[in-house]
């Protein structure tokens, strides 16, 4: 499903599920202060270095159409099962899936709005592991693009699961956190309107909410 929430971001914390996603969101908001999104160059990754291991950049991919991780914190490669930096963030997804994950991080980088997304996934050995992924847009060292910065929480400890592979991925929903800059931010000249659903919610065929 895709929710577009204009609660604003005073009801994020509602909505989000993952202690450390809700760290991430709460850092996110203050480095950025009044702006629509922080310069990268800002973020002093210190005040959050418990969840370090979990953080990404998503970069994108103009020539593929698609977004590719441009860093994967240790945790993250490790519920993978892969080495993620430099690959392609879309690649496993079903077509609508992919089609729905491209969606939402186009919003993040082109309307400077957080997404929410939650996941499924099942290993190997037939375990599910929920997780839950925010990303937040950041101005990119050369100024000239915005990336997505964010990170993945699961929802159990996967440090004993065992697991060599992920063999399956099921997309179960997306929210969009809508965020209020102040009137005549510079960063939001030029962006165009955002394309998302106007309220309620989108199914995504074959996911469960």
């Amino acid at each position: 499903m895709v929710v577009n929430d204009n609660r604003g971001a005073s009801q994020a914390d509602s909505q989000i599920l993952h202690p450390g996603t809700r760290t991430l969101f709460r850092f996110w908001e203050k480095i950025r202060a009044e702006n629509a999104a922080p310069d990268r160059g800002d973020l002093d990754l210190r005040q959050i270095s418990r969840i370090v291991p979990n953080l990404l950049i998503l970069e994108r991919d103009h020539l593929y159409q698609s977004y590719r991780w441009r860093l994967a914190g240790s945790e993250t490669c490790q519920l993978f099962r892969q080495r993620l930096t430099g690959t392609d963030a879309l690649k496993g997804w079903t077509s609508i899936e992919r089609d729905t994950l491209k969606h939402a991080f186009d919003t993040v980088v082109t309307s400077l709005q957080p997404c929410l997304i939650r996941f499924r996934l099942t290993t190997d050995k037939d375990q599910v592991i929920g997780a839950e992924l925010l990303g937040v847009p950041v101005l990119a060292r050369n100024r000239m693009r915005f990336h997505i910065f964010g990170g993945v929480f699961p929802f159990r400890e996967i440090a004993h699961l065992g697991h060599d592979s992920i063999t399956h991925r099921e997309l179960s929903g997306i929210r969009f956190i809508w965020t209020e800059p102040l009137p005549g931010d510079k960063l939001l000249a030029g962006l165009r309107p955002p394309d998302i659903v106007s309220g309620g919610f989108r199914l995504i065929r074959g996911g469960r909410p």
